[in-house]
């Protein structure tokens, strides 16, 4: 199975590296099969995750076509009800969405 990694590039960047694993194809260094499936990967790679979270009540209530999971900080509450600490100092309560098979598998 092929794991995704999303990574950004812009135009530019992605003819460049079209072009480079082109140049090594043709260079005979490396494997045209593997080139080949990195190049149809590169040309038809959506360009972020689609994922959709559904909030009701200023609550997150689920997530879907999420490939990886997500974590969620909840900031409402007195201080003394929130156990967690976010990477920025805050009180919270953290919780993880697991991934969505649907979208993964």
């Amino acid at each position: 199975m092929i794991e995704n990694t999303w990574i950004g590039l812009n135009a530019r960047e992605r003819t460049i590296v079209l072009e480079a694993l082109s140049g090594l194809r043709k260079s005979g260094r490396a494997g045209a099969n593997e080139i080949d499936a990195l190049t149809i990967k590169l040309v038809h790679a959506e360009p972020h995750p689609d994922i959709t979270i559904g909030v009701h009540g200023g609550q997150v209530q689920w997530t879907l076509r999420n490939p990886f999971p997500v974590r969620v900080c909840d900031y409402d509450g007195e201080e003394e009800e929130l156990p967690d600490i976010d990477e920025r100092g805050q009180r919270c309560r953290m919780w993880w969405e697991p991934v969505d098979e649907e979208k993964s598998g």
